[in-house]
């Protein structure tokens, strides 16, 4: 975890999302603790935006995904080689 970028987060809600293990807790934990995290705060807490981890197709759920752009503006392009639509973090934008 990228440590500066959860500065001004207390150690127990730090600690409380490192515990999350998908991005979908971490944003549910952060909404019970009050918190808006930046994309970058939510990825540093995730460790990251790697496949495997659970990350699921907007359109058909599946977790048989992939990044095929890591570098595109700091938002990585996935797709799924279920249905084969792509996606990013920030849009959720299927195609």
């Amino acid at each position: 975890m990228r440590e500066e970028l959860l500065k001004g987060l207390s150690e127990e809600q730090i600690a409380r999302l490192k515990d999350c293990k998908n991005q979908e807790e971490i944003l549910k934990a952060a909404k019970e603790e009050g918190l808006e995290l930046t994309d970058e705060q939510l990825e540093a807490a995730s460790g990251g935006s790697a496949c495997g981890d659970g990350t699921k197709c907007p359109k058909c759920g599946s977790e048989d995904t992939e990044i095929i752009d890591e570098n595109f503006y700091c938002n990585p392009i996935y797709k799924c080689n279920s249905c084969n639509c792509t996606w990013t973090d920030r849009s959720k934008t299927v195609k």
